[in-house]
């Protein structure tokens, strides 16, 4: 019986042979070497499969015929949690993707310390066996990377259409004690995740430009940091995520562009937001999501554009189920909501919860308050909110805070009439039929239909424009459209917007006046404050639209 060490090694007198049966010195199993007299120039030898001995040249057979598993030991993989594997796994990623892939296979339920990052590539699969891979605190343990002759190079940083990873896989694996735990980029078509947990790892993962790829049965617990545990950044498409969870402060991060993405049973518990999404957000479907002791559960207030299905969810011990576009201009700049549209239902939300909040010595020393706030009363907040009403007069739950504008269907029944009633809260607004609010008043140089005008203040510097309107002002039923032109000596500048409520969103961007608006006597009054003419003079002219 002679070992591989043996016989490969410089010094040793066993004789050569055409063929000759060794036995693994990491495995422990038999492996045929044929001697090759005219190795191929492309051939790597990595002293594992292609060996040289003294200058003659040996194949391992087992292993370049086989086409089970390729076992990640052959390549002296220790898994003993203290000898770093990294270089080695490396090696035998390296050879099957030189075969053009396959799948390693790890040891059971071992420990492979990984102190800098190893690879996957095109068409490489790990299965893990529920082994954990264990990084030094500060590195990330697995990357993306594709062959360049006889090496693996990140593909961070390439073109997007080229070194795509395709059908590689990770299932059964435990990552832990790392800054990442995966970083991908390009990881796409026919590719998964699939049973995998991290432990103490400040991020996940990290997701750049991945298409079409899924992941199932995936946990991420421990230690917090201000980062996100999972992170979709640049553009995400065709996404699946099947019971995805975050035990964290920070969960899901979806950033840079995000279209036809679904969440099937996302978990998030016990941190501060669980689901972010940012930008353009187009299809995204979010079934059967479950929320608990954390704060806000949805966020949606930096989405540019959006398309949500929210269905089936339960929050409990939530603060904020959803919270809705917010404003995305930056300082001093003129008022601009992002918009989302879609649908809301067959949701169960826990209101008014408490927590308490325990130190160290497991004291309890305050409590965190939960109080299911729906606030959905931004402007371009358009989800279709579908609502239930088994009794009584169908009033909105005392945890809805709603705007005019808001679309929200009330099923079941409603015993009596309200102002408030989910039922007389769903509205559909068009452009047509327009009606103006009242007579047209006199002009200042100019008109504008059905209102007046006056200056507001005697600084030349800086004074105001103020607008009547007879349009009565309505706090939450109210839909208006305005278009004002004003021009002064030193400049001509519209100024435009939607109306909804007692909410003003100005579409007109770059201008340093400001717009308000006002319930004066139970009228609209449109306010324009900051502009410089030395006389005090201006020409106004345009219109304000109340839609019906």
């Amino acid at each position: 019986m002679i070992f591989t060490n043996e016989f490969f090694s410089p010094s040793s007198t066993i004789p050569d042979a055409d063929r000759i049966e060794l036995i693994d010195e990491f495995t422990y199993e038999p492996h045929i070497y044929d001697r090759i007299y005219t190795p191929s120039t492309s051939v790597y030898f990595d002293e594992i499969v292609h060996r040289n001995r003294n200058g003659l040249y040996y194949l391992n057979r087992t292993v370049s015929e086989s086409t089970k598993p390729l076992n990640v030991a052959i390549f002296g993989v220790k898994g003993n949690g203290t000898a770093d594997d990294t270089e080695n796994i490396n090696k035998a990623v390296l050879y099957l993707a030189s075969k053009g892939g396959g799948i390693l296979l790890f040891g059971n339920n071992k420990k492979y310390y990984i102190k800098q990052s190893i690879f996957i590539t095109n068409n490489v699969c790990f299965y893990c066996n529920g082994s954990t891979f264990k990084g030094d605190g500060t590195n990330t343990i697995l990357k993306t990377a594709y062959l360049d002759n006889n090496s693996l190079k990140g593909n961070h940083g390439t073109n997007t259409e080229s070194h795509v990873i395709t059908f590689s896989h990770i299932k059964d694996a435990n990552f832990e004690d790392c800054a990442v735990g995966l970083d991908f980029f390009n990881f796409c078509h026919g590719s998964s995740l699939e049973n995998i947990k991290f432990t103490d790892c400040e991020v996940s993962w990290k997701f750049l430009d991945c298409f079409y790829t899924s992941m199932k049965n995936i946990m991420s617990s421990g230690k917090n940091s201000n980062q996100y545990a999972y992170q979709f950044l640049g553009q995400n498409n065709a996404l699946l995520l099947e019971r995805v969870s975050a035990t964290k402060d920070f969960g899901f991060l979806f950033d840079g562009g995000t279209t036809a993405t679904t969440l099937i049973s996302p978990t998030t518990e016990g941190g501060q937001i669980g689901l972010k999404f940012k930008g353009d957000c187009l299809g995204i479907v979010i079934k059967g999501i479950y929320a608990e002791a954390i704060f806000n559960a949805i966020d949606l207030s930096e989405v540019h554009n959006g398309t949500f299905e929210i269905t089936g969810g339960y929050f409990n011990y939530v603060d904020r189920p959803l919270i809705g576009p917010g404003n995305l201009a930056q300082p001093n700049e003129p008022v601009n909501y992002g918009q989302v549209t879609g649908e809301w239902n067959n949701n169960t939300i826990i209101a008014d919860r408490q927590l308490p909040i325990t130190d160290s010595n497991g004291h309890t020393i305050g409590y965190n308050t939960y109080r299911g706030l729906m606030d959905i009363s931004q402007p371009r907040n358009y989800i279709n909110y579908s609502l239930p009403i088994v009794e009584g007069d169908g009033l909105l739950p005392p945890n809805w805070t709603v705007g005019d504008h808001n679309i929200i269907s009330s099923y079941g029944q409603i015993k009596a009439t309200h102002t408030k009633a989910i039922g007389n809260v769903k509205r559909q607004f068009g452009v047509i039929p327009v009606t103006r609010s009242g007579d047209v008043g006199d002009g200042k140089a100019g008109y504008i239909p059905d209102c007046t005008h006056e200056l507001m203040g005697n600084d030349p510097s800086n004074f105001g424009i103020k607008i009547t309107t007879k349009i009565k002002f309505q706090e939450y039923m109210m839909f208006a459209k305005y278009n004002i032109y004003v021009a002064t000596y030193s400049l001509g500048r519209w100024f435009y917007g939607d109306i909804f409520g007692k909410n003003l969103s100005a579409k007109d961007v770059g201008n340093s006046q400001i717009t308000s608006i006002e319930n004066e006597n139970g009228f609209l009054v449109i306010k324009i404050t900051g502009f410089n003419e030395p006389n005090l003079s201006y020409i106004i002219q345009g219109n304000v639209q109340l839609i019906v």
